[in-house]
């Protein structure tokens, strides 16, 4: 009897519970698959608590391994900007990439630098990486999502290390 008395109190409380709950509602926007740098800080902020693991860990503290594949991503947005006939010629750039453990691109964030070459729409620069962002995967696999903050500069001059 008691045992049926437990049970029909906690249905009760379960019960009160999801009838009472609210749905959470975030109070700030996502950010757009590409977005610049420096436009929601607050959201931004949230974007990096989701992705803590760097692309150097994801790439097993391999310092050799991380740059080689950042390298192969900048000599890919090269490319893709040649396919599209997009000049990228003298953009400096600073990214943060963040992607999901199979190397899917979730966002990008970008802000020129103040020494790159100047584009009449900025918000071109968004569109050429939407674009590229819906065509390429990284390389790199993880067990968690990550990301990697660092400066871009176009064309892509370096090889990479032997």
């Amino acid at each position: 009897m008691h045992k049926k008395i437990y049970f029909l109190f906690a249905l009760a409380l379960v019960s009160a519970v999801l009838l009472n709950a609210q749905p959470t509602i975030s109070t700030q926007p996502e950010l757009p698959k590409v977005f610049k740098l420096g436009t929601n800080e607050a959201a931004y902020e949230t974007l990096i608590q989701e992705y803590p693991q760097t692309l150097l860990a994801a790439c097993n503290n391999d310092m050799k391994v991380a740059f080689d594949k950042w390298l192969e991503m900048m000599k890919a947005l090269d490319d893709h900007a040649r396919r599209i006939n997009f000049d990228i010629k003298g953009i400096k750039v600073r990214l943060h990439v963040f992607w999901d453990p199979d190397g899917t691109i979730k966002h990008i964030g970008y802000i020129l630098r103040t020494d790159s070459r100047a584009l009449e729409k900025e918000a071109e620069f968004g569109a050429f990486l939407s674009s590229f962002t819906r065509q390429y995967r990284f390389p790199v696999q993880s067990q968690q999502k990550y990301s990697h903050y660092s400066i871009a500069t176009f064309p892509t001059y370096s090889e990479r290390s032997e």
